[in-house]
């Protein structure tokens, strides 16, 4: 296992390329995971360079760095939370990059108006992952869009390999081959990434006739390739009903299946809107799920989720905190779906220099984003008030009101 290191204001982090995971440590815990992971150096010969390094003795070297390794093991468990994606970092800790707004389908809850749209050329995605990669940004996630209908895809993928990242590529997985396979099956660090909105009759009414059946397939297909792959579920009216099917097929291939909340963009998405009461009965209990059967559920709303877990609040957004959008030209979003409800123009939007950073800290948009606050969606509360100051129906503050009164009934 690889760890990449890297020095923040207060703290240095410990990115995990292979378990996609961070931690905060200090410089001698730094030290320690970059001597184990990095150098492949033994405990003992870690003591021993501590011990001499910072003047303590070799026992206590020895007992410092296996009570910091037990705890680095409990922060770095699927079912742990980054708190660090909370706080306010230099350079982002991943990014995702729109390589092409091209599509081969055209789902029912898609926000994209066009689907025969642009590719980003790939020395220009090449470029861009460079300058990440030399800025220490840990992570990208490849977005469409569907991503296959890039042509250089593979030479993309192999380039990131190359820089170390950790690549999550996001797809419908329709467009996927025997011999796509074969290629995937040796790019190590990479997660592909399969939107699954339901059973087959559900998946088929969302993205098409006979879809689900091709993707089951490739599914199958990866799995039997031990290619890593994890399933993302987007809930909305259609699905709601049956998101327990979804987990078990999920189960039934051993892959995790992630949750995330529909928004809706266009008038005819308006019966795709769920139940806001019913998504917070469904989110207790995936919780439930995941404790009570270990089932690998992933939620997108912390704050909710730490909310039900009794644990310190969180904000459900950590857009421009740890992390940022590129699209397809070039330009630095702080927030897709703001962008595609109609909230910002192109042209108030910066484009990716060699100044990314300075950008992404400081820049006006980024700010004012920062400034609207994080604790809920600003998108949803856009959308459904035109304020992103707004009530959001599905956000905490709504949570509160509801879990309170069932508690009182």
């Amino acid at each position: 296992m690889r760890v990449k290191i890297r020095k923040e204001r207060n703290c240095y982090l410990a990115y995990f390329i292979d378990s996609r995971r961070v931690v905060e440590i200090n410089e001698v815990g730094s030290i320690i995971l970059n001597l184990l992971f990095n150098q492949e150096k033994d405990t003992k010969k870690i003591a021993e360079i501590i011990a001499d390094n910072y003047q303590i003795s070799l026992s206590q070297a020895k007992n410092d760095i296996a009570e910091f390794l037990t705890e680095i093991k409990a922060e770095v468990h699927p079912n742990g939370f980054n708190v660090i994606e909370q706080k306010q970092l230099e350079v982002p800790l991943g990014i995702e990059l729109e390589i092409t707004t091209s599509c081969n389908l055209c789902c029912k809850h898609c926000f994209q108006k066009h689907h025969d749209g642009a590719h980003m050329p790939t020395k220009k995605v090449i470029g861009i992952i460079g300058k990440l990669a030399d800025c220490q940004v840990c992570e990208v996630s490849i977005i469409g869009g569907e991503p296959f209908k890039h042509e250089g895809l593979m030479e993309i993928l192999e380039y990131c390999q190359s820089r170390e990242m950790a690549v999550n590529l996001v797809t419908n997985a329709t467009l996927i081959d025997k011999a796509t396979i074969e290629k995937l099956a040796n790019i190590s660090r990479l997660v592909i990434i399969v939107s699954l909105d339901g059973t087959k009759e559900i998946h088929d009414y969302i993205r098409g006739k006979g879809v689900f059946s091709k993707v089951d397939f490739i599914l199958k297909q990866l799995c039997a390739k031990n290619i890593a792959i994890e399933i993302t579920c987007t809930l909305n009216s259609a699905n709601l009903p049956i998101y327990r099917e979804v987990i078990e097929y999920c189960e039934s291939l051993g892959v995790p299946c992630n949750f995330n909340l529909f928004k809706p963009f266009k008038t005819e998405h308006e019966k795709l809107i769920p139940n806001p009461n019913i998504f917070f009965e469904t989110i207790a209990d995936l919780l439930r799920l995941r404790r009570d059967k270990e089932y690998k559920i992933g939620l997108s709303n912390a704050a909710i989720v730490t909310e039900l877990l009794g644990l310190p609040s969180r904000n459900e957004c950590r857009a421009t905190r740890s992390g940022m959008v590129i699209d397809v030209n070039g330009r630095m979003i702080t927030c897709p779906s703001l962008l595609a409800a109609g909230y910002y123009q192109k042209d108030e939007l910066p484009f990716f220099d060699d100044n990314f950073m300075e950008t992404w800290q400081n820049h006006e948009i980024f700010a004012r984003f920062r400034k609207n606050g994080l604790q809920e969606c600003q998108a949803r509360s856009f959308i459904f008030n035109k304020d992103v100051h707004g009530y959001d129906p599905y956000g905490i503050t709504a949570f509160r009101e509801y879990w309170h009164n069932k508690k009182t009934e």
